[in-house]
């Protein structure tokens, strides 16, 4: 061991022909993306487990599509993965049913956080193994409905900083603003204890 670490140092210390010149290729840096990057792919990859007699099966869905597993429908409404570069992870957006009318699970699935959300049925267990496919635009379905549209302030706008006007009356005071109280007189009241 110590006879190759005097070798290498060795070769190190010699000085190379005056024709010979070494040239440091430039090296691309890899691609930088932030954290919460997402890139859509066509189909998604999800692992069945079926409780009653320990069979495992791997289905691949296309996005948009229902596959079934015995009395399971698994439908895929989406799927994400992390571009290369960052920490490998996919998500899906799966509707789970199971004989019933109603999803018995509907929403994201992580592959590398399979806790954060479970299918939870006492016969099937169901995975996101990865997203396969061909390379789609992200899709995700949307969270919440979009807020009402909203009068926009214009500060241009003749009477912008107007109180608005009434019309009629006031409701409080309908024949204007009340007249101070008068003056009592005499004495005022003795206080009592």
């Amino acid at each position: 061991m110590r006879m190759a670490c005097r070798l290498a140092t060795a070769l190190l210390l010699v000085p190379l022909p005056a024709g010979l010149v070494l040239a440091a290729e430039p090296i691309t840096p890899p691609a930088m993306y932030p954290p919460d990057s997402w890139e859509g792919r066509s189909a998604a990859v999800v692992r069945v487990l079926d409780k009653l007699d320990a069979h495992v099966e791997t289905l691949t869905i296309p996005a948009g599509q229902t596959a079934s597993y015995k009395s399971l429908g698994v439908a895929v409404r989406s799927c994400l993965q992390h571009p290369p570069g960052l920490p490998p992870d996919s998500a899906a957006f799966l509707s789970v049913r199971d004989t019933s009318a109603a999803p018995v699970f509907s929403g994201w699935m992580f592959s590398a956080e399979p806790f954060i959300a479970v299918f939870e049925s006492p016969v099937y267990g169901v995975q996101l193994v990865s997203c396969g496919g061909v390379g789609v635009a992200p899709a995700a379905p949307p969270l919440l409905p979009p807020p009402p549209a909203q009068a926009r302030f214009d500060p241009g706008a003749p009477d912008a900083g107007a109180s608005p006007a009434v019309d009629g009356p006031d409701p409080v005071y309908p024949s204007g603003a009340p007249e101070p109280p008068a003056p009592p007189d005499g004495p005022p009241p003795p206080n009592r204890p």
